[in-house]
């Protein structure tokens, strides 16, 4: 089958994070719908379809992102088992603290996109985590149950589904040893209330401000953790979030 209308853009090495939202810039204003595409994953033959049917059903100027579970391959596309489902839902308290819709099963619609290209951020943590966060505070956000895509685990992968127990105690102690003492977290939220502040409704600006705001002490720390508004998925997840509100290390 022959596949058209590819083009194939050469330039600076921008960095993962950039050069998506570069090549987002570059996409065509006029396109209805925008997908992320990561070189090792296989997408199903109906992720579009799925994608575009729960896009359509909201009214066109709304920006709205979709996005999947995942079935989890290995280098020779053996499965291995499924990504989690998001069961406590997404939502922007959510978006704050956690990214569970990663690029790979993202599609965006043309007003997501124009929201997102409105300003770019100074910094994100990643252009995936960037638009769940953008779209749930001032749109809206659609999971679908069923994988679109197969996600390839191999030796290489840096970022992605962590499967299994060990597996993910191992690379949640990579990443909080590599970026614990960054605030990145922290510092991605105050970028976003930096561009979208002002557009925020009156309770999701306090959900922002009580979880920037509330942290300057220690006492204070323990007090937000304690009723924490802004959640992870997982209850282990969720329990390690707390920690890191209190000792500012998120």
């Amino acid at each position: 089958m022959a596949i058209e209308n590819i083009s194939v853009i050469f330039g600076e090495n921008l960095g993962f994070v950039r050069s998506f939202f570069k090549l987002l810039e570059l996409s065509s204003p006029a396109a209805d719908y925008f997908a992320f595409c990561d070189q090792d994953d296989i997408w199903k033959p109906h992720k579009i379809s799925r994608a575009v049917a729960f896009l359509s059903r909201s009214p066109r100027e709304m920006p709205a992102l979709y996005c999947s579970r995942r079935v989890v391959v290995d280098e020779n596309l053996k499965a291995l088992g499924y990504s989690d489902i998001p069961v406590k839902g997404l939502s922007f308290s959510n978006a704050l603290v956690e990214c569970p819709a990663p690029g790979c099963t993202q599609v965006s619609n043309r007003a997501a996109r124009h929201l997102m290209l409105s300003e770019l951020p100074r910094y994100a943590f990643g252009h995936d985590w960037w638009n769940y966060l953008v779209t749930s505070a001032l749109g809206m956000i659609t999971y679908d149950d069923e994988p679109g895509i197969l996600y390839r685990k191999h030796g290489s992968n840096t970022i992605g589904t962590a499967f299994g127990t060990i597996d993910a105690g191992r690379i949640k102690i990579r990443r909080f040893r590599r970026y614990g003492r960054l605030r990145l977290v922290t510092k991605q939220a105050e970028e976003f209330r930096r561009i979208y502040g002002p557009l925020l409704a009156e309770e999701q600006r306090r959900v922002l401000d009580r979880f920037l705001e509330s942290r300057k002490g220690f006492w204070e720390r323990v007090r937000y953790a304690w009723g924490c508004e802004v959640y992870r998925q997982s209850t282990p997840d969720h329990f390690i979030l707390k920690l890191l509100i209190v000792l500012d290390r998120l």
